[in-house]
């Protein structure tokens, strides 16, 4: 009887020491399913984050870093010593992404599906000469060394940046003049004090709004300091005046570049004190179409230049102030071959570059080339006095100077210019100051 009374209590005890212990573990897990589930809601509801969400239901959001294209294991810092910046980012399930600069984090906009997966793409910027921030790999700007260019004088032997790819891929669409131009590269240039590094930029064939015309080089011949197109891109557009022009080969034309006619406006005051007029443009030639990139560049700042006809005297091999014999010397001219050659990207710039890129393959993947159209050139084909160099969409080609053109306007960006905001893209154009 004793020994039953026994167990009896310490059946008792047992029962109370497993139901204390029950309670501790469950105590216990609910705590920890109240902070997981607090951590979660504090997650899902974070203010960056907008849409629809069912926060009681499965509805977490994963998140995927790339860093230069690959796979990373967490998100760039702001103000990392890497220089990696936000570039895009792209969800499924309907949902988007727009970037919080000042908070360094994405705001997901349309979260209404559980197990949204957000990719986020962080690239290496370049702090170029002027401390001009540029983001690389996502945006197609490519680094160009001319250190082994031996004709060139060891002035030119410097690193460029050009941006390079078909229109899709390239971010270097650029506010000028309260229109959409873009971005050449950062070049080297030819100034009084040597050669120094602008930013240059041309105004491309965007839409019907941007697109400026077509126009001859000259009536005469192909030197392009006494031609008609430079003293018309030089005056009248970079005044945005009226005057006469040539449209059509050796008609005197009627162009109103003041805003109030049908060939648009041309350049306004705040844009004109960012030309550069100190610049020194080169306007050397060659007679041969197929030459790689950079046998353009060389000849292109070469002595090599057509003779005048009659007098058999060979024309400038430079524009200037000193050297144009208009004496209306602004700064605006046209592209060369090279720019074109070196705006080649994607899988082909490689073997494009290494042979002649005279080719509708390597011009497919060129921004810099106006598909389906001649596209005049500042750069004189030398086998006569009245041909020059044209690019298209089977590469570079050469035709007369009395013959209309598609045309787009050339500068070099004051040294003093800064791109202060923007990612380059076509609806974030980059933002100028001249401060």
């Amino acid at each position: 009887m004793k020994l039953e009374k026994y167990e009896n209590k310490l059946n008792k005890k047992r029962n109370i020491i497993f139901i204390t212990l029950g309670v501790i573990v469950l105590i216990s897990v609910s705590f920890l399913l109240y902070k997981t589930f607090a951590s979660f809601t504090e997650n899902v509801s974070f203010p960056i984050m907008e849409g629809k969400v069912d926060y009681f239901g499965n509805s977490d959001v994963y998140f995927v870093f790339y860093k230069s294209g690959r796979l990373a294991d967490e998100m760039p810092q702001k103000g990392n010593n890497e220089n990696y910046e936000f570039v895009s980012g792209s969800c499924n399930n309907g949902a988007s992404i727009e970037w919080n600069e000042s908070e360094w984090a994405p705001l997901v906009k349309n979260l209404s599906k559980p197990k949204t997966k957000c990719s986020l793409y962080f690239d290496k910027q370049i702090k170029l000469d002027r401390d001009i921030p540029i983001v690389t790999t996502g945006s197609g700007l490519y680094k160009v060394e001319h250190n082994d260019l031996k004709e060139l004088d060891n002035a030119w032997s410097k690193t460029e940046y050009r941006y390079a790819g078909n229109d899709e891929n390239v971010n270097n669409y650029v506010r000028f003049n309260e229109e959409l131009w873009r971005i050449i590269g950062l070049v080297n240039v030819k100034t009084e004090n040597g050669v120094e590094q602008r930013i240059k930029i041309v105004k491309t064939r965007l839409d019907n709004y941007s697109s400026f015309g077509s126009f001859i080089w000259d009536t005469t011949d192909d030197n392009w300091t006494d031609s008609k197109l430079k003293d018309m891109l030089n005056g009248i557009y970079y005044n945005s005046d009226s005057g006469d022009c040539y449209k059509i080969v050796s008609e005197l034309d009627h162009c109103d570049f003041s805003g109030n006619g049908y060939d648009g406006r041309g350049l306004n005051a705040k844009a004109r004190d960012m030309v550069d007029d100190e610049v020194i443009w080169n306007l050397g030639g060659y007679d041969s179409v197929s030459l790689k990139a950079d046998e353009f560049y060389e000849k292109e700042r070469g002595t090599i230049t057509p003779q005048d006809y009659y007098t058999k005297e060979y024309y400038p091999s430079e524009w200037s102030k000193k050297t144009d014999i208009g004496n209306n010397f602004n700064g605006i001219a046209l592209i060369y071959p090279s720019d074109s050659g070196y705006s080649i990207g994607g899988n082909v710039r490689e073997n494009c570059l290494s042979a002649s890129f005279n080719n509708q393959e390597c011009m497919n993947n060129a921004w810099l080339s106006d598909k389906g159209y001649y596209l005049n050139t500042l750069t004189p084909f030398t086998d006569s006095n009245y041909n020059v160099f044209t690019v298209d969409n089977y590469g570079i080609n050469f035709y007369g100077i009395d013959g209309s053109m598609n045309i787009w306007p050339t500068l070099y960006l004051k040294s003093s210019v800064k791109i202060k905001d923007g990612s380059g893209s076509q609806y974030s154009p980059f933002e100028l100051s001249n401060e």
